[in-house]
């Protein structure tokens, strides 16, 4: 098998990752925009105290909006495995399936706390991220937030990257079926 620096493409990474991020950005932007509600539970707590629980026609939008999220976030970290898995001539180690499904992962995590989150939300706070009767909340100045939310994240991520990379790496030698036949007398 090839080494791991040989297995891992630095164009193919960079162009998934605008990709992704893409993809991410524009629902996450999208959605915030068509209905800020949805995003309520992840708000800081005085707002969402403040602002009360979830209407029901909010929770069946963030129904909506969690299929293409996830297709996004898992199916996207999937598909450039695959396509780096194909680059490599069908192989591809755990530790390089595990480098880029993190990396992929840790760029969207990184951009959405510090553009989305930190730039956008807590530094210039458009009118369409306030919910209503919410508009004087310390919350959305609150840095702190985002940051903890954030690094509490990560290890969850972390674990996600893992399974993702031992879902779509080479199996070991040891693990695959044997295309020997067995005669039988």
């Amino acid at each position: 098998m090839k080494g791991l620096q040989n297995e891992l493409s630095l164009n193919q990474f960079t162009r998934d990752t605008l990709v992704f991020n893409g993809l991410l950005g524009v629902l996450l932007v999208g959605t915030l925009r068509w209905n800020a509600e949805i995003w309520v539970n992840d708000y800081p707590p005085d707002i969402k105290e403040k602002f009360g629980p979830i209407s029901p026609k909010a929770k069946k939008q963030a129904t909506l909006v969690a299929i293409p999220f996830f297709f996004i976030m898992i199916g996207g970290i999937i598909w450039s495995n695959l396509k780096l898995k194909q680059k490599n001539e069908g192989q591809l180690s755990i530790s390089a399936a595990f480098i880029n499904a993190f990396a992929l992962i840790f760029t969207g995590w990184f951009l959405d706390l510090t553009l989305l989150d930190l730039l956008m939300f807590v530094r210039h706070t458009p009118d369409w991220v306030i919910l209503p009767g919410t508009e004087d909340m310390a919350g959305y100045d609150d840095y702190m937030f985002h940051l903890k939310a954030h690094t509490k994240a990560l290890p969850m991520l972390t674990i996600a990257a893992l399974v993702l990379a031992l879902f779509t790496a080479s199996r070991p030698h040891f693990l695959k079926r044997s295309s020997a036949k067995i005669a039988i007398d």
